[in-house]
């Protein structure tokens, strides 16, 4: 009985040891071998893919936490129905690493096959559905700037075959002694630093855009309550006029600020127009269309230069968040969690904000985990990149900080700064090399002053993309077809 249960304590190992790496403890360095010990415990056993799914299993029900704190704390369901969902989702995405173990056992030699899976996974994962592009294996390294650089070659997906490399071969060496697969990624990774340590400090041409955020941290529990609207409102009309007029290029506040529709009527409209007047601003804003018939609601970014306003609407909606897939099949749900409001429409056009030197390319939350949704802006020639985001949904948990990775990675792979509102934390500004230049914790209302460098030259990732990894596949179908043609 010990001996079966052990390969399976050998995988709570490996989702303790990755979660100790993952954003918001940030241990970075135990993701090298966080997955050894699942690695070599898969290999004794006649159900690897179980072993996996366990350990991926045991990861993601911790790490996703704040979907039991946005559906039971904030939303108002039972506390068993919130957890319920967590097993729901941590099964689902655990079933990605089940499939690995299946394929990889198959030829557990092969490491940089098995790298190149557990990427391909990944790729996957970002577009079932709608898409989970978060909590990578590459996410681990945000913390450690030399080790995420290589972005601006390969993107997220390099760093994620990195790490994932580096364990496989780890194992491959302690389980059969494969000394030339553990040197070629040890040299490999040795490379990877060794590029990170001269491109961290690699000077960019670059204008400074002084930034200040504003990081109002009400609750979540009091922005749509009805008897604490006005209160709400006042706080953050407070904070804007205490930042006007001052020495700033942009004022930026995080997504759907106001508890309001934003219309020209509303006081928070009228104000930030005047306060635009001296200083630009840009805000997270609720909006429609502004018909009677056949209205439709956004989740939108304003940018306020005086009388003229530039808008861009969230094109990537969170299911079930701000609309329902299926909606006759989920109406109760619906009807319980939002008492039958309206969906949210999605944009059309990636956008980007021009107004002297501001040439931002504004995201909306959940956006900013989507690579392939800030490409578009950076070719109209987006010189920075802009988050709005309510990330009070997480509670106290790590989702912030795991929300911050991907921005982190945005920034390297694009070489652009990314400037981020956030509700109640973390509000940050991040440098085009991906270190974080002052950031605004948890739940502290107040401001956040940076200056922001304006970056106009493209990344080698920013022109190319993944052509490495296609390449990279395409090399393996050879070289496995050339070795069954010789066998």
């Amino acid at each position: 009985m010990k001996e079966k249960l052990i390969p399976y304590f050998s995988a709570l190992l490996s989702a303790f040891l990755l979660t100790l790496a993952s954003p918001g403890i940030d241990l970075w360095f135990l993701a090298y071998f966080a997955l050894v010990p699942v690695i070599l415990a898969a290999s004794r056993n006649s159900r690897p893919w179980l072993v996996f799914f366990t350990f991926a299993f045991l990861y993601y029900c911790y790490n996703l936490r704040w979907v039991e704190t946005s559906v039971s704390h904030f939303g108002g369901a039972p506390a068993i129905i919130g957890m319920m969902l967590v097993a729901v989702f941590a099964a689902v995405l655990a079933l990605f690493w089940a499939l690995f173990g299946w394929v990889y056992m198959r030829r557990p030699s092969a490491n940089i096959l098995g790298a190149t899976v557990i990427v391909a996974l990944e790729i996957v994962r970002a577009h079932f559905f709608t898409g989970f592009p978060w909590l990578y294996l590459g996410h681990t390294q945000t913390s450690f700037a030399p080790a995420v650089q290589a972005a601006d070659i390969g993107g997220e997906y390099l760093i994620s075959l990195a790490v994932a490399y580096f364990n496989l071969a780890l194992a491959s060496f302690i389980r059969d002694r494969n000394r030339n697969s553990f040197a070629i990624a040890s040299v490999a990774l040795l490379a990877l630093f060794a590029y990170g340590f001269l491109a961290q400090h690699r000077e960019y041409n670059h204008e400074v855009l002084k930034t200040r955020i504003i990081q109002p941290a009400y609750s979540q529990n009091d922005k749509w309550d009805t008897d604490k609207e006005l209160e709400v409102t006042l706080q953050v009309s407070e904070l804007i006029r205490n930042s006007s007029p001052q020495n700033y290029e942009l004022l930026m506040l995080p997504e759907s600020v106001y508890p309001k529709m934003m219309d020209k009527d509303f006081t928070g409209y009228r104000l930030m127009s005047i306060v635009s007047e001296d200083t630009p601003v840009l805000a997270g804003v609720i909006r429609n269309n502004g018909k009677v018939k056949d209205r439709e609601y956004y989740n939108s970014v304003y940018l306020f230069e005086g009388k003229n306003v530039q808008t861009y609407d969230k094109r990537h909606l969170v299911p079930f968040g701000e609309y329902f897939p299926l909606g006759a099949l989920f109406k109760p749900i619906d009807y319980y969690f939002f008492k039958g409001a309206e969906d949210f429409s999605a944009g059309k056009i990636p956008g980007v904000f021009d107004y002297g030197k501001i040439k931002a390319a504004p995201l909306v939350c959940y956006e900013s985990a989507y690579s392939s949704l800030v490409r578009p802006q950076i070719e109209d020639g987006a010189n920075m990149i802009a988050v709005v985001t309510n990330d009070s949904w997480f509670g106290d948990t790590q989702g912030p900080y795991q929300h911050m990775a991907t921005d982190i990675m945005r920034a390297v792979e694009y070489r652009r700064s990314v400037v981020r509102a956030a509700q109640t934390g973390v509000s940050a500004c991040i440098n085009p090399d991906g270190t974080i230049q002052a950031e605004l914790g948890l739940n502290k209302a107040g401001y956040l002053d940076c200056d922001v460098q304006t970056v106009t030259a493209r990344s080698i990732f920013s022109v190319t993309g993944y052509l490495w990894l296609v390449l990279l596949i395409l090399g393996i179908y050879l070289y496995e077809r050339r070795r069954r043609f010789y066998k």
